[in-house]
């Protein structure tokens, strides 16, 4: 069966839609690849590069299976965000996602159109009746490779038109040639569709249709045409990940600096030698047993070995370029350890020194949820995506430790421990508990300013006063139970406790403000609601305060 456009118009409306189809086959391709793995790529990421020869094996076996770079940094630019990975881990697995993104074009220069139906087929049948993860989501991989492949056969056949066209003949005769053009082009059409392979495969589907060989016989004009061109993708793909950094972490603003600044180097590089690329472009193909005339499968090969010589140059000189990354993209790293930094399981004989190594991760628990309260606070008045994101992120961390020393003294509370320590620890785990639901609390508190945010909402004078009294006494009493509980003053935390009282009545006295307020028609209902859930989350801080400054006081039996 043969897919082809009859004329030129017509043809472009195929090209579109076989765009449109090669990229869908892609989506679904990647996302059958990354659910039938789940969380096992994120793990690789974090656990196998901490080595840059392993990095780029990891960054190439990655982006080979999901079929996209974009995707790989993306995923780079998350974890680092997150803290998961550091920004020197990622340089090398960016490298390794440039060598593998190649795949997809080697894959498109085979003549697989047979293939197409069988997949789309046996796919689609598997995704149907498939009541296994592995069988379902292996039919979705099989569907997206099918859809893939037809999706590249339909832009062959829109384009076989320009191939007996005249006025583009003219137009190739004219402005091939320019290099420059070239590159502009492959880099904004890649930077429109967000996807190399999407252009390399546009690339090839054209030399396969003979679009670039138009009026000349000589496979290495297509190569001058065709090789800036796939330069451009590499530059254009680095858009994904630039959108995906904005509003991150420093860190992972970084990673997309570095996928810039290493294809956009590459580039540079090749440039010098454009008009000796072509000839040693045909000769590598020809060694791995592609015919001269074979223009799909040399395109393919240069956008391989492209990317391949710029990562094996690029990769004895890692900490150099890590540091002109740095240098360019200049500031603090703010990070946020993850990890417990005081549990140590190996002095368990001394449960006197575990505990008091418990009572430094918890004290630690609890300036990371006071900073997060004063951001989601600061967050009524005006709202911030960035900072929402590093909140919800600091909520991740806390989370995280909660359950680290809860485990930790869990196991603890198995060896012989006196009394008193028994208390303590029973005291801390009490504390924890506490602690982590502040952090669910400022959360809260978040979400609530970003509903008031994004409905364009406000408060009344009255009411930004009232919030304004009641944030701040609960922030001085919660920021002061935690350095109590640091510096074990009891004194202190009775002292801070005091506090939890005027916070009740504060809060009673301001809803009954509110309800006034509300009755005489001086503010708006919807932000009504959100003042009050608001008066609500700040009185349950500080009760939830007031717990932590009991185990303080070892007055346990009053939680």
């Amino acid at each position: 069966m043969k897919l082809e456009a009859t004329s030129i118009w017509f043809g472009i409306i195929v090209l579109f839609g076989g765009l449109g189809l090669f990229l869908f086959g892609m989506y679904l391709m990647s996302e059958g690849l990354q659910l039938a793995a789940g969380d096992r790529l994120r793990k690789l990421l974090e656990n196998l590069t901490r080595k840059r020869l392993r990095g780029l094996a990891v960054g190439t076996g990655v982006t080979a299976l999901i079929q996209s770079s974009s995707a790989t940094t993306v995923m780079l630019v998350g974890l680092v965000n997150a803290g998961l990975m550091t920004f020197t881990q990622s340089v090398a697995v960016i490298f390794g996602a440039n060598i593998g993104t190649t795949i997809t074009g080697q894959i498109v220069a085979f003549n697989v159109k047979t293939l197409s139906f069988p997949c789309i087929g046996l796919g689609f049948l598997l995704y149907l009746i498939g009541e296994k993860r592995v069988v379902k989501y292996s039919g979705q991989i099989l569907l997206g490779f099918g859809i893939l492949f037809l999706g590249i056969e339909l832009m062959k056949g829109g384009l076989a038109p320009l191939s007996k066209s005249g006025t583009f003949e003219s137009w190739l005769t004219r402005y091939g040639g320019n290099w420059f053009l070239g590159l502009f082009l492959g880099t904004v059409i890649t930077s429109l569709v967000q996807s190399s392979s999407a252009t390399t495969g546009m690339v090839i589907a054209m030399a396969a249709a003979g679009v670039l060989t138009a009026g000349n016989a000589d496979p290495k004009e297509a190569l001058r045409i065709a090789i800036p061109i796939i330069m451009g993708c590499n530059i254009g793909t680095c858009i994904t990940a630039w959108i995906a950094s904005l509003g991150a972490s420093l860190p992972a603003k970084r990673v997309a600096l570095a996928h810039y600044l290493f294809n956009i180097s590459g580039t540079v590089a090749f440039l010098p030698f454009l008009a000796w690329l072509p000839g040693l472009t045909i000769r590598i193909s020809e060694l791995f047993g592609s015919s001269a005339d074979n223009i799909a499968r040399q395109i393919a090969w240069f956008h391989t070995f492209f990317n391949l010589t710029m990562s094996l140059l690029w990769l004895p000189f890692l900490n150099q370029f890590i540091w002109l990354v740095k240098r360019i993209k200049r500031g603090e790293d703010k990070v946020v350890e993850r990890d417990p930094l005081f549990l140590d399981p190996r002095i368990f004989h001394s449960p006197a020194l575990a505990l008091e190594m418990a009572r430094k991760e918890i004290v630690r628990m609890g300036r990371l949820t006071l900073e997060m309260l004063r951001s989601s606070v600061g967050y009524l008045k005006k709202m911030d995506r960035s900072g929402k994101k590093n909140l919800l992120e600091m909520e991740s961390i806390v989370d995280g430790l909660a359950h680290s020393v809860t485990e930790y003294l869990s196991k603890l509370s198995q060896e012989p421990l006196a009394d008193e320590q028994s208390e303590k620890l029973v005291g801390y785990m009490h504390a924890v508990n506490d602690i982590e639901r502040i952090g669910d609390h400022a959360e809260n508190i978040m979400y609530l300013a970003a509903n008031k945010s994004e409905g364009g909402l406000s408060f009344s004078d009255t009411a930004i006063a009232e919030l304004e009294d009641l944030s701040a006494i609960t922030l001085e009493m919660y920021e002061g139970i935690i350095d109590s509980l640091e510096r074990q003053d009891a004194e202190s935390a009775r002292h801070f406790q005091n506090l939890e009282h005027i916070v009740d009545e504060k809060a009673s006295q301001f809803r009954r403000n509110h309800l006034k307020r509300l009755n005489r028609g001086e503010c708006d209902g919807t932000a009504g609601v959100i003042f009050l859930d608001t008066l609500s989350n700040l009185e349950r801080v500080g009760d939830l305060a007031n717990n932590v400054g009991h185990v303080t006081t070892g007055e346990l039996a009053k939680l």
